[in-house]
């Protein structure tokens, strides 16, 4: 009987782990991709998070803790990856790869987006396409509220400008 009780809660903590993958899956892949601009890169640093949530028992007061981590994670994986392999190159959007994973109505918004340099793109990322509240935005980059804000609305404009005549809304 000990062994069944140890297998269900191995299959339960196994469901568990599925389901944070498919929960956060997108995420974590539209961060890496977005910040690392490369589609082998970001599976790189894809893997890397998940395997670091899973390499020890961790525990979080909040799903909001759990996304705030891994997205943090995330961020700290792909600066890992620019140190260790000096792969930090501009890409066009035909380097990035198929975009599989932007809906089509999005592409001219997502290239756009990839045109900012990191300290504009991923506040926007965040705050927008992940809706990570401001103030724990702030905290995941380590910026104060009022930085964080401000790197929001110059990347705004930013994108603004770049899609003008585009016929699309920031």
């Amino acid at each position: 009987m000990p062994k069944t009780q140890t297998a269900d809660s191995r299959l339960s903590e196994q469901d568990d782990r599925e389901a944070v993958v498919r929960r956060y899956t997108d995420t974590v892949w539209r961060i890496a991709l977005s910040r690392t601009r490369k589609e082998e890169a970001a599976e790189e640093v894809y893997q890397e998070v998940f395997m670091r949530l899973f390499e020890k028992e961790r525990t979080f007061d909040s799903e909001e803790h759990r996304k705030a981590w891994l997205i943090r994670t995330t961020l700290v994986c792909c600066k890992r990856y620019f140190s260790a392999t000096f792969k930090n190159t501009t890409l066009t959007l035909e380097e990035v790869g198929d975009l599989a994973s932007v809906p089509e109505e999005e592409h001219g918004l997502f290239a756009a987006l990839l045109q900012l340099p990191a300290k504009y793109r991923i506040p926007i990322q965040l705050y927008y396409i992940e809706q990570v509240p401001a103030e724990t935005c702030a905290e995941i980059l380590g910026l104060r509220p009022g930085s964080f804000r401000s790197r929001l609305s110059r990347g705004k404009e930013m994108l603004r400008e770049l899609l003008k005549g585009e016929g699309i809304d920031v």
